[in-house]
Parts: C-alpha cells; sequence; structure tokens
C-alpha cells in the first residue's frame, strides 16, 4: 500500500504540473509534505521537501522550457527517506543523526529520476503533439466528444510514468540503506554533514535561481547568521 500510494501521488503530481491546474501543489514544498503524509511521516517528508525546493527552484514549466522532473525526483527521495528511516528504526538504530543519513542516501539513490523524467516529458510532448494531430482530425470529421477524449489520453502517459517510477525510485533507495545499514551505522556523522553540504548547495541553487537584484545580498547574508548561529552552539558545547 505504501507504494501504491506513493505512484499515486507521483502520477497526480506528473498531472498537475502541466497539465491540469498548475497550482503549484507538485512542487517539491508541497509534495515532500504530501508523500510524507501518505506514509505516515510528515516530518520526514518535509525534512526533505525545503532543500529539494531550493534545489529545483528554477525548473518550472514556462512556455518551451523542460527542466528535470522536480516533482518526480521529489516523490521517490520523500518516499526513499521514510521507508529507510523505518528500515533502519527496525533494525534497532535511532537518533536525532539517523534522519539527515538516511535522506542524504535517498537523495544520492533518488535525484538522478529528475533527469530521467526530464527525457520522459520528451516523449509525453511527442505523444502529444500526436494527439493534438488526432484531435484536429476527430474536429474535422465532425467528432467533438472524440477530439475531446484525447485530451485525457494526453494525461494518462504522464500519470502512468510517474506512478512506475517514483515507487521504484522509493523502493531502490529503501533497499540500499537496508543493505548498508551496518556502514549507516558506523557512518552517521559522516552522512549527516553530506546532507548539510546538500543543503548548502541547494541555498546556493535556489539563489542563483532567483532573479531579484538583491537576492545574493540575502543569501550571504543568511549564510553569515546561519554560521553565526552554528559558532554559538558550538561555543556552548552543542546546548544551543
Amino acid at each position: 500500500m505504501n507504494y501504491l500510494a506513493l505512484g499515486v501521488i507521483a502520477g497526480l503530481a506528473a498531472v498537475e504540473r502541466k497539465g491540469f491546474l498548475q497550482a503549484m501543489l507538485s512542487r517539491p514544498i508541497s509534495l515532500g509534505a504530501f508523500a510524507g503524509l501518505a506514509l505516515g511521516n510528515v516530518a520526514a517528508g518535509l525534512f526533505v521537501a525545503a532543500p529539494l525546493e531550493l534545489l529545483w527552484l528554477g525548473s518550472v514549466n514556462m512556455g518551451a522550457a523542460l527542466p528535470v522532473n522536480e516533482a518526480l525526483g521529489t516523490v521517490a527521495i520523500a518516499g526513499g527517506t521514510v521507508l529507510g528511516e523505518r528500515t533502519l528504526l527496525r533494525l534497532g538504530l535511532s537518533g536525532p543523526k539517523l534522519l539527515p543519513a538516511v535522506a542524504v542516501l535517498a537523495v544520492a539513490c533518488c535525484a538522478p529520476l529528475a533527469l530521467v523524467g526530464r527525457r520522459t516529458d520528451r516523449l509525453v510532448e511527442r505523444w502529444n503533439e500526436r494527439l493534438f494531430e488526432r484531435a484536429e482530425r476527430e474536429l474535422v470529421a465532425g467528432a467533438p466528444e472524440a477530439a475531446a477524449r484525447t485530451n485525457l489520453y494526453g494525461l494518462m502517459l504522464p500519470f502512468g510514468i510517474s506512478f512506475l517510477l517514483a515507487p521504484l525510485g522509493a523502493a531502490a533507495a529503501a533497499a540500499l540503506i537496508a543493505v548498508v545499514a551496518r556502514w549507516v551505522e558506523v557512518a552517521l556523522p559522516a552522512l549527516g554533514l553530506g546532507w548539510v553540504a546538500f543543503a548548502g548547495f541547494a541555498c546556493a541553487s535556489g539563489a542563483r535561481a532567483m532573479r531579484a537584484e538583491r537576492a545574493h545580498f540575502a543569501y550571504l547574508a543568511a549564510i553569515g547568521i546561519g554560521l553565526a548561529a552554528f559558532a554559538a552552539t558550538a561555543l556552548a558545547g552543542g546546548r544551543a
């Protein structure tokens, strides 16, 4: 049922992202929470949603632009994080460092799906071009109902692709995390730093995607505040 829920969410996000509504519900900041909620762990979904939103902030479907499929990547990563953490908890691992470690492994495993999704989007666009020509023929033949149905056919393909790929990605991430479970316990500090590094890279990517005049100033100011907070926490012995 977990993988079925992920597939449905990914499929609906694929439709909402380009074909229907486009209310930004398929953005990572929303989609991560939805995926976490479907798997019973909203906190883990939100944990990965924020940096993924920053990472793919510039991935917006506008005009002829064909960005990476951030929705597909997000569902797979959020699902892999929740399921991977659940696996390690069953094996007796716990602690605050567990979630960042699992999250960075899920990102490493599932982020390439966003690139795969861009390739499948090209296939979908070619398919839709053929459907458009078919709809025109139906209209010329005096069959407007048949022409209208081609719109539904155009939504079925992106739904089906994401329905299949997102659960497969999440399952691959959970399986990888289970295989390296013993190694994860030893490498928790290093993986935690890896998550911090990824979050920093995501922030830089988000700042680069912004077109506001003062965006880079705000980004540098945020880095300064973050470093100051980190230094204060370190000087306080981790109690802050």
